[in-house]
């Protein structure tokens, strides 16, 4: 009498043990492995931005203390209203960085939830692999905010804020080129160390909320130049968060350096220029035998920059100009850094204008050619211009910002741009014409996608996580190749950048094994990290699979 084997089979899913009877005929279906990374995204408390950078930003708000701000988004009908305008930018604002980074993987699971718009199409449902589940997996990258030395003395290590005195104060700038204690002393009552969040608050609360999801918030260590204004020979200032050029270094992961960082976040519109000749510690060899951009470029370092003419800005952004050029542009000064004020007075000089000065700033502080100077230097680079140049991308090449951000892609092998914080209505044209263009395919592999949550609540009219990624997702669905288009933005261009898989030849470490390595040195969340890992290792194979149909598309 003959026995039929028993026949089983079992999908494989991501942190699930296969368990079978002996003698079992055993099918395995393994599915394919999909993940969508979130390339830039911001969980920093709304009270690491000192207020004079806020003041600068909205009339509105001008003088009023951090209660009162606080209080005018969150509570009564001034709450009501911001809410309407804003969304949950007030409530989620003023939550700590810890619970802003918790609040960011909720609604990052939730847009991409089986049920949703993008989680039921044919790339991520498990109903058109006829699957009972789905291996998907999607992170975000954070990038981190340091404020605090955002005006004219912080290139002499002085902060906005002075702490030598209670209340805190800080120097309304009368000129770019007489010292800001000639400017007007505004007190600042109610500010303190548990109103304000300073960096080394915010780091450790960054670190905290990768630790607690681990491979899921990958953090960006933020690399202020006036902050790290000093020879690697200085001791670390540990009271202060200051030192040495080279410190933050050891808090990156490499292929050689073990680290829970991914890489770093420089924002120069809080002034400083890419290529500046007061930090040379930047971008000068000579003065302690390297500098950060050749280490950058040596070790393979990301660096995320903000490359558009929004966002927040140095409160003394016009004073720049007169700052550089050390000539005072109007025979008399008496304005405060307010712009209206401002504007008033430029209108009696006809050399400079209110309208030059800022142009001025932009042009040499935050616009991609800025950043070619250090690209000329520094060739290997891998750097991100953020925002695809932002609201200027909706004039297409006929904006400088955009134009030039294309051929910095097309001229260098390491150059990246992102798509966060973008007004997909606005932009959509623009970017069908451009995605289509043969002349332009090169952006298929060198553009991310990103969000720049939460600070599309403030920037979108309060549009939220789920609605961000849906409106990016039709966008790119509406062109032809669109899918494939959306898989190396939200994927294979992502990990190219990042360089999760790059290799040390000699010790056959990759990157993540670094970062991973970093983690388990700390107090974390050992059984999501294991289980995280484990989607990192099945990806790996749909990565090189994409990368080689890549190079057989280019003739490589």
């Amino acid at each position: 009498m003959s026995h039929e084997t028993p026949e089983q089979t079992v999908i494989a899913m991501p942190g699930k043990r296969i368990k079978s009877k002996t003698g079992t005929k055993l099918t395995i279906i393994i599915p394919t492995p999909r993940c969508i990374a979130d390339c830039h995204a911001h969980i920093e408390n709304g009270a690491c931005a000192p207020l004079p950078l806020l003041w600068d930003k909205s009339w509105l708000i001008r003088g009023q203390t951090r209660k009162q701000i606080d209080d005018s988004s969150t509570k009564g009908i001034k709450g009501t209203l911001f809410s309407l305008l804003k969304g949950d930018a007030g409530p989620v604002q003023v939550l700590s960085t810890f619970n802003i980074g918790q609040r960011a993987i909720t609604d990052n699971k939730q847009a991409f939830a089986p049920d949703t718009l993008i989680g039921k199409s044919k790339i991520y449902s498990p109903k058109s692999f006829n699957l009972p589940g789905r291996d998907f997996y999607s992170f975000l990258v954070i990038q981190m905010m340091d404020m605090e030395y955002g005006h004219i003395a912080g290139y002499g290590g002085q902060t906005i804020y002075h702490e030598d005195e209670s209340p805190w104060y800080y120097y309304e700038r009368q000129s770019g080129v007489v010292e800001e204690s000639k400017g007007k002393k505004i007190l600042l009552p109610g500010e303190n160390q548990k109103t304000f969040q300073k960096f080394n608050q915010q780091l450790r609360e960054t670190t905290d909320a990768a630790k607690t999801n681990p491979l899921r918030l990958f953090p960006m260590y933020f690399y202020a130049p006036q902050r790290w204004n000093a020879s690697k020979v200085v001791q670390f200032d540990s009271i202060k968060i200051r030192g040495a050029w080279d410190y933050p270094f050891s808090q990156i992961a490499t292929i050689k350096n073990k680290g829970i960082f991914l890489g770093f976040k420089m924002y120069t519109p809080l002034g400083s220029q890419p290529l500046d000749p007061r930090l040379p510690y930047l971008h000068d060899k000579s003065q302690d035998g390297d500098c950060f951009y050749a280490k950058c470029e040596r070790d393979g370092i990301p660096i995320m920059a903000h490359c558009s003419a929004g966002g927040m800005t140095t409160h003394e952004l016009r004073y720049f100009m007169e700052h550089d050029s050390g000539k005072i542009p109007y025979s008399e000064r008496s304005v405060s850094s307010g712009s209206d004020s401002f504007a008033a007075d430029a209108t009696n000089h006809s050399d400079n204008t209110d309208e030059m000065v800022i142009k001025y700033f932009y042009d040499n502080y935050v616009h991609p050619k800025a950043w070619r100077k250090v690209l000329e230097k520094f060739p290997k680079l891998k750097l991100c211009l953020a925002h695809f140049g932002g609201d200027e991308f909706r004039k297409g090449l006929k904006s400088t910002w955009v134009s030039e951000i294309i051929a910095l892609t097309k001229e260098y092998q390491n150059v990246y741009t992102d798509i966060s914080c973008w007004d997909m209505d606005n932009n959509k044209e623009v970017f069908s014409e451009l995605m289509i263009n043969s002349e332009y395919s090169h952006l298929h592999n060198k553009l991310l996608f990103g969000t720049d949550w939460y600070m599309t609540l403030v920037a979108l009219g309060g549009k939220n996580y789920k609605s961000f990624c849906e409106d990016a997702w039709v966008a790119f669905n509406e062109l032809p190749g669109g899918e494939k288009l959306w898989i190396k933005c939200t994927f294979v261009n992502p990990f190219d950048f990042y360089g999760f898989y790059e290799l040390d030849s000699g010790t056959n470490i990759m990157k993540l094994d670094n970062i991973v390595g970093a983690l388990n040195r700390e107090i974390c969340n050992k059984d999501e990290l294991e289980k995280n890992q484990d989607h990192f290792k099945r990806l790996k194979k749909v990565y090189d699979k994409l990368v080689d149909e890549r190079k057989n598309e280019s003739g490589t």
